[in-house]
């Protein structure tokens, strides 16, 4: 099981778990009611024998800091329940110094408490690592740091004996224990070094399971205290694990090297042994919950090493939940992974159909033991970077086999250059070609340089090639060796080698950048996609899906292959989903979900689970969760260049589009576009330009420089927010872009970038004094009445939904000067009929020139006058 979670009163306060005392929140007393937890669960120390913040005496007094407060131990193990109730400083077994999270201070003040008090020894931790500390022996003064802190009832004295393998617990708490050992490695400073920590960390790993699965009464995988206060104790210790590693290395040649070795030093070794040593983490090939555990806490150190070397991130690990379960892979079918990285799908759809057999068949039966075979044949990857691969396959063993399917790989080469296991097991055209297809492909973005450009590859693909649109609209891809283009992006290419590498009948699901949706540069590829598979949902994540680690926004496509001779429907419904939780922050935070007083309940707050669920019942033809983040749409209804954007059809949204086309059946009224009403009106944005080399920071004079407001200072209503730009060091180019960018009073300005659809209006001084950015769309009309309808109109509710339909972007999200002009708007036969809103459209403006005579006042003649005075 996880960590217990702290327990929380209704205001947020922490409830201690010893004597039901409410707590002030904080970092610090989170480890430590964690760390009485595992004290309990893991170590066997009876809750009676536990105390929390324990007054320490020197003597007869109590010691205290400079400042007068008592000094107090964080936790105290006694002796006995009466020492404990008594607080008995005679009868103290050990003592524990808590630190918040990163914190690593605080060895003075345990060795303080260990010598004032009875304490044989004492424990350090900061939740995520534990140092074991006991008194030097023969009356030297001191203390030597342990291997382990030992069980309820365990010597600290130390012994040579070795228990028997079949007596070694399974740890209640496996997260911490594997951070214990991590940090034992990572605390030495080898993520500098040339080799690889995680590695090395899986290595040992798979030693400790090597011990345990193979025969023998004692473990392999143990020091004793004595060996390993040694140098010659630590390096014996360190050459067995050793051979436990090559032991298991050489029953899987095509994943480790044959000289490949743990390469961390014989202390490092040693002492990621003593953590380990006395827990049995090998699970049963049915024991689903522990091997995905071991699993999962693999994967995440394992990420969190591949972040921090080589700034590489991976699928969240609820998306892979949600994309397996939504695609649902059957026992006996194939499934592929054919951007695989480090394994995320691959162990994810392992785990689900591992749960699969054992749902359905009875623990020791032949039919499950034959089901588990097959799924381990089941799973298959390709990846090109060979440490990938090996990672992926580390995975796999850890997750509880399955591994042989890892194979090395370009995915967008000729098929005929496959690993032959691929070929001859998971092949296009075969019976055994993979029926479910689940992946997170390479995105290039915009970066050139990330694009395959290999015309070798690019020939194969009718993406690699250009395209043209014909008489009627229709889309055609050349098949010509002229028209192969110079480069593409690599998402493309990965969704045409899915289709054409999935079975006939098959499904997949992949995730790609949300501009693909919507994006009218990504109409022919759409166009193709829908000509060859169904689309049977679409589902756009939320923006910190893949944060910290990138901004990219993102979206999966779900997809289903015809029968061999079949063609897609005429018109079908689709499933569509807008993920509004991601059960984390833009920082990688965990996000909880919050009880009715507030406080977190430990679970991940996300709607994943509820998008699965929802789609299953989709494809079973039963009613399913409907709302204005999950609704389905009829592939006939599919508009605007097959913008298949979920939002561009949110019901939500779609309230609004309604209500303004309703005015086409009013009387005296009528629907129009934007673009339409008046003649000359101008919608448009200024040049995109850098203007960073003629930025001036905080200058004293700025009477011969141009203040620049980006969007956001724009849309102040003061200007506390300006750029100041000297001209006279502009470039042609750049002068021609200042004169472009100037605006006229009375232009309404709309921003068309990151949160998309806010107003302003362009005051007199704003006009006259300032240059303002492009990522405001200007619109300009000469009609004084029309320009406040068209203000009113444009800062309304209804208005705004109108421009979130049409937003688009994988990064941020975008307006385009089209998307106005083509936006609906209701217009009276008399403009009579509209008074009241040409009046509130007037009284904002004179409200803006108000605000901003006064602002320009208070700049000029308030108080900061007195002070230049």
């Amino acid at each position: 099981m996880e960590l217990t979670e702290v327990i929380f009163n209704e205001d947020g306060d922490i409830i201690d778990s010893l004597s039901g005392k409410i707590l002030k929140d904080t970092p610090e007393e989170r480890v430590r009611q964690r760390f009485i937890s595992i004290l309990q669960s893991d170590y066997g120390y009876p809750k009676a024998l536990i105390a929390r913040e324990v007054p320490v005496q020197q003597g007869s007094k109590i010691l205290s800091s400079d400042d007068g407060a008592e000094i107090r131990a964080d936790i105290v193990v006694y002796t006995s329940k009466k020492a404990c109730l008594e607080r008995d400083q005679g009868n103290i077994l050990f003592v524990v110094e808590c630190k918040k999270p990163n914190a690593t201070e605080g060895y003075s003040q345990l060795v303080s408490y260990i010598f004032n008090t009875s304490a044989v020894g004492g424990v350090w931790t900061n939740g995520t690592g534990i140092s074991v500390y006991k008194k030097k022996t023969g009356g030297e003064v001191g203390l030597d740091e342990i291997l382990s802190l030992p069980r309820y009832r365990e010597r600290w004295s130390g012994t040579d004996s070795i228990p028997n393998k079949s007596e070694l617990p399974r740890p209640h708490n496996v997260r911490f224990l594997l951070s214990s050992c991590h940090n034992k490695l990572y605390g030495r400073g080898m993520e500098n070094e040339d080799f690889d920590l995680a590695m090395d960390m899986v290595r040992i790993l798979l030693a400790k399971i090597q011990d345990e699965t193979t025969p023998g009464e004692f473990p392999r995988f143990w020091i004793t205290e004595n060996d390993f206060q040694t140098a010659e104790g630590r390096k014996h210790a360190a050459s067995e694990i050793q051979t436990l590693f090559r032991e298991y290395a050489d029953q899987f040649p095509d994943v480790f090297d044959p000289h490949e070795k743990i390469q961390v030093g014989d202390d490092c070794i040693a002492e990621a042994v003593g953590v380990l040593k006395n827990w049995s983490l090998a699970a049963r090939n049915d024991d689903a919950d522990d091997w995905d555990l071991m699993g999962e806490t693999y994967e995440q150190f394992t990420h969190i090493n591949l972040k921090r070397q080589q700034g590489q991130f991976f699928t969240n690990r609820l998306v892979i939940d949600m994309m397996v379960k939504m695609l649902d892979p059957e026992i006996g079918e194939h499934t592929l992974d054919p951007a695989g990285g480090s394994g995320g799908f691959a162990t994810g759809m392992f785990r689900y159909l591992r749960r699969k057999v054992i749902s359905r068949t009875e623990p020791n039966s032949p039919a499950r033991d034959r089901q588990l075979n097959i799924i381990k044949d089941s799973v298959y990857l390709v990846e090109i970077a060979a440490r990938l691969v090996k990672i992926a396959k580390c995975a796999m063993l850890l997750t509880g086999d399955g591994q042989s399917g890892m194979t090395r790989g370009n995915s967008l080469d000729l098929y005929s250059k496959f690993d032959p296991w691929i070929i001859s097991r998971c092949a296009k055209g075969k019976s055994n070609a993979p029926s479910v297809i689940a992946t997170n492909p390479p995105f290039s973005g915009q970066k050139v340089d990330s694009q395959i450009s290999d015309k070798s590859i690019l020939k194969n693909y009718a993406f690699g090639h250009s395209f043209r649109r014909n008489a009627d609209g229709k889309f055609t891809f050349s098949d010509s060796d002229l028209d192969i283009l110079q480069h593409q992006a690599p998402e493309l290419l990965f969704i045409e080698r899915c289709i054409d590498w999935l079975k006939p009948g098959g499904r997949m699901g992949i995730v790609l950048p949300k501009g693909i949706l919507d994006n009218v540069s990504y109409e022919a590829y759409r166009e193709w996609i829908l000509e060859k598979c169904e689309l049977s949902g679409v589902v756009t994540l939320h923006k910190d899906t893949f944060q910290p680690d990138t901004g990219v926004r993102t979206c999966i496509l779900f997809l289903r292959k015809p029968e061999e001779g079949e063609k897609p429907r005429e018109d079908y419904n689709i499933f569509m989903a807008m993920s509004q939780r991601i059960g984390q922050d833009s920082k990688g935070n965990s996000v909880f979900i919050l009880d009715g007083n507030g406080n977190s309940t430990g679970v991940l707050n996300h709607d994943l689970n509820e998008i699965a669920n929802a789609y299953i019942d989709f494809l079973a033809g039963n009613e399913h969760q409907k709302s204005e983040y999950i609704f389905t749409v009829k592939k006939s209804d599919i508009r605007d260049h097959i913008n298949i954007n979920p939002q561009h059809y949110s019901p939500k949204l779609n309230v609004a589009l309604d209500c303004v086309l309703a005015f086409d059946n009013k009387d005296n009224w009528a629907t129009t576009t934007v673009g339409q009403l008046e003649a000359g009106i101008r919608i448009y944005i200024g040049p995109r330009w850098n203007s960073a080399s003629i930025k001036v920071d905080n200058p004293t004079d700025t009477s011969t420089l141009i203040p620049y407001l980006t969007a956001n200072a724009a849309l102040e209503l003061r200007r506390f927010t300006i750029k100041w730009l000297d001209a006279q060091k502009a470039n042609p180019q750049q002068k021609q872009c200042i004169d472009k960018l100037k605006i006229q009073e009375g232009d309404i300005l709309i921003s068309r970038s990151g949160t998309i659809g806010k107003v302003t209006y362009a005051t007199k001084d704003l006009a006259e004094n300032y240059i303002v950015s492009d990522d405001l769309v200007r619109i300009r009309v000469k009609d004084a009445n029309l320009r406040a309808y068209l203000l009113a109109y444009f800062t309304s509710s209804t208005a705004l939904s109108l421009m979130l339909l049409d937003e688009y972007g994988s990064v941020q999200q975008h307006l385009q000067p089209r998307h106005i002009q083509e936006m609906l708007i209701p217009v009276p036969d008399d403009w009579r009929m509209a008074q009241d809103m040409i009046d509130a459209g007037n009284m904002f403006m004179k409200a803006m020139e108000d605000m901003s005579k006064a602002d320009k006042k208070i700049r000029t003649q308030g108080f900061d006058s007195l002070m230049v005075n």
